[in-house]
């Protein structure tokens, strides 16, 4: 049994005048089958001979809590060697050695860093101890009762974390209770998570296709692929800001390859021939440019490198293709024009196309909600074509407005083989309402984790959806994917809340009455698909809500690193967790075991147009956590869009402009992170003049 569990043996604490710091420690636990871990608290030097600290640990001690080793030089140089030490002499201090079981190689070196994010709690330091693709030797000590062996313990880790000091006041029972959390915590988060392969990884080399616009869109990229020991060559325009060769780029990228991306007939060959001049070998090609998925395909298979088909590709960037997946005969339509649109509904005779209102009409090609429309009445269908065929120069679909919850669900497949999935909630946006005009945006507004569909229909949409993506011909990578819910159990209503004298009104998914329910099945239907990651704005609160960074993964498939791929598709382990605070509904909300909690991402638009001002001198997301610190305690992420002079519309072509987001998130409860998010949309402040 673990000492955190049985106590070790009663040992003295403090014996007479000390002259070295004095640490409680707890013997080697046993985390998992991957890890161990051993705690260390080092007490403040203040309290070395304090009359109060000795009678009440030294009780405590005595009944057997406490294992005493008095520090000489060796342990303490072994800290400083990590950088580490006590922070401060009138705190506790407590450090953690993360020792995993076996010998292997590093498959991510900053693994315990995406493993610890928005630890519950506070971190000073995490010290790795392996850099990308070396060797582990796993420590084989058992048991720490000296000097020497608490130095090897510490030389010996994969990781050394130090905790935020604690308060010199704390009796020993809150010691023992901050351990108890801090190793149920540590087992959650690694466990069945592995860091280590068991043979040597050879270094890859990655081409990137259209190098991200800037280092905050790019740098979940660059970050993930140092830590994997993959290294990027960006090919892109000329003039793109990773191409000079200064320190800073090669931070980033080990090369940069000007190369025409004009996007005609010979694109591929000028992609492939830049990439057939570089004197080093490329071991794979990836992009998460939506355009350049299909020439990305054609130049890999060109190359001989790992890809999914080409013809996956072209169904998935071409949305109508994509709706025949799925489709009835004659509830869809492809035009080229309005003219187009008159002849086909103008047949009589066996007619190809009866459209159906409510309709969407969007482009063939297209993203983020562009020129996306929903049409209520006849009237308004040629607006709606001609806005759509006015973009990208491409056709315009014409499907059914599928009625129901809309959902983000994104994938991790291994040849077919599910290894991670996840749904998020998308609340209704302007074109969901019923009296919606024909020019009413989709662009989102907020987006919720995990989804609170019912289990049964969770695994409809996943079943669906997993069916029409390997239909497609898709079989590894990740897959972001929009749908609705048909005939769900739950729908978006306002729930008020009291609370003391102020009342709320939350929009969110609940359950229908039961006289509102139908005899219909539910079903999931396709909206798009996405061969990619989602977007940088999702792709990151994934990574802090589920511990899945879908940017690695993105690149392990590009590279047919096959291994670390499903190593890095290895969500959180927690206990599902029931929600505390919903007390308009019947049924509680469970979190999913694989979330270390809810989090609500939100969408800032432009409040106007005009040219933007930091009044303030901070960043709007700055000012607020400034002004507000009891939400700034809640956000996760925050990222700004524009500076200073930036000029911003409230429309870019066709959707709603957005000048920042900020991810949010409640260990409490789902109805928690939403209000919180609600509130830093009313709080944030945008000036725009």
């Amino acid at each position: 049994m673990s000492p955190v569990d049985s106590p070790p043996s009663p040992v003295p604490l403090i014996n007479g005048p000390i002259s070295h710091i004095r640490p409680f420690f707890w013997d080697l636990i046993p985390l998992c089958d991957l890890y161990s871990v051993a705690h260390l608290i080092l007490l403040p030097s203040p309290l070395r001979l304090s009359t109060t600290f000795q009678q009440q640990h030294g009780e405590a001690a005595a009944k057997g809590n406490v294992r005493g080793i008095q520090l000489q030089p060796r342990f303490m140089n072994a800290l400083a060697a990590l950088g580490l030490g006590a922070s401060s002499s009138s705190g506790i201090s407590v450090f953690t050695a993360i020792l995993p079981s076996s010998n292997g190689y590093v498959s991510r070196s900053d693994f315990l860093h995406l493993r610890l994010q928005d630890f519950p709690f506070p971190i000073s330091k995490i010290q790795d101890c392996l850099g990308p693709l070396k060797r582990y030797t796993a420590c084989r000590l058992t048991k720490a009762r000296t000097d020497d062996d608490l130095a090897t313990l510490f030389e010996d880790a994969a990781a050394v974390i130090q905790w935020g000091d604690l308060d010199a006041t704390s009796s020993f029972v809150d010691l023992q209770k901050y351990l108890l959390g801090l190793t149920e915590e540590l087992r959650s988060r690694l466990s069945g998570a592995h860091w280590l392969v068991p043979h040597p990884i050879p270094r890859k080399r990655l081409a990137l296709i259209r190098g991200r616009p800037n280092l905050t869109t790019g740098s979940p990229i660059y970050r993930a692929a140092h830590a994997l020991g993959i290294d990027l060559v960006v090919v892109d325009d000329e003039g793109h800001w990773l191409q000079p060769d200064t320190p800073e780029t090669r931070m980033h990228r080990e090369a940069f390859l000007a190369t025409d991306m004009t996007e005609d007939e010979g694109v591929v060959d000028r992609i492939v021939a830049s990439i057939r001049r570089y004197p080093l070998p490329i071991h794979g090609v990836f992009t998460v440019s939506d355009n350049f998925f299909v020439t990305v395909a054609r130049v890999a298979s060109i190359l001989g490198l790992p890809t999914n088909p080409v013809s996956a590709f072209e169904i998935s960037v071409d949305k109508h293709r994509s709706r025949l997946l799925q489709d009835a005969p004659g509830h869809t339509a492809r035009v080229t024009s309005v003219e187009e649109l008159n002849t086909l509904l103008s047949a009589t005779e066996s007619p190809a196309f009866t459209p159906i209102y409510p309709l969407i009409v969007k482009p063939t090609k297209g993203w983020s909600s562009e020129c996306v429309s929903k049409v209520t009445r006849p009237e308004d269908l040629a607006a709606a074509v001609r806005k759509a065929t006015a973009r990208h120069g491409s056709a315009a679909v014409i499907e059914p407005f599928f009625d129901g919850p809309e959902i983000d669900a994104n994938f991790v497949l291994l040849d077919g083989e599910v290894l991670f999935s996840e749904i998020a909630d998308e609340p209704p946006c302007d074109a969901d309402a019923t009296e919606a005009s024909v020019e009413a945006t989709f662009s989102p507004e907020a987006l919720t984790m995990p989804s609170a569909l019912p289990r049964d229909e969770q695994q409809i949409v996943r079943d669906t959806l997993v069916r029409l993506l390997t239909k497609a011909g898709f079989r590894t990578g990740v897959f972001h994917v929009e749908a609705r819910v048909v005939n769900s159990r739950c729908h978006y209503r306002s729930d008020r809340k009291e609370d003391g004298q102020e009342e709320s009104s939350i929009l969110d998914l609940v359950p229908k009455d039961q006289d509102s329910l139908h005899a219909e099945k539910t079903a999931c239907k396709l909206v798009e698909i996405n061969a990619r990651p989602p977007g940088y704005r999702v792709s990151v609160p994934v990574r802090h809500t589920y511990g899945v960074d879908y940017f690695a993964v993105h690149m392990l498939a590009a590279v047919g690193d096959l291994e670390r791929l499903r190593l890095a598709a290895k969500p959180f382990a927690f206990h599902p967790s029931p929600s505390l605070a919903s007390s308009t509904t019947t049924t509680t909300i469970p979190r999913a075991p694989e979330a270390q909690y809810w989090s609500r991402l939100v969408y800032i638009p432009a409040p106007a147009e005009g040219i933007v001002r930091w009044r303030s001198g901070l960043s709007p997301c700055e000012e607020l956590k400034r002004r507000r610190p009891d939400l700034g305690e809640r956000i996760v992420v925050a990222v700004d869009y524009c500076a200073p002079g930036d000029r911003v519309t409230l429309y870019t072509d066709g959707a709603r402009t957005y000048v920042a987001h900020l991810l949010v998130c409640s260990r409490v409860s789902r109805r928690d992170a939403i209000e919180v998010g609600e509130e830093v949309l009313r709080e944030i402040r945008v000036d725009v003049e």
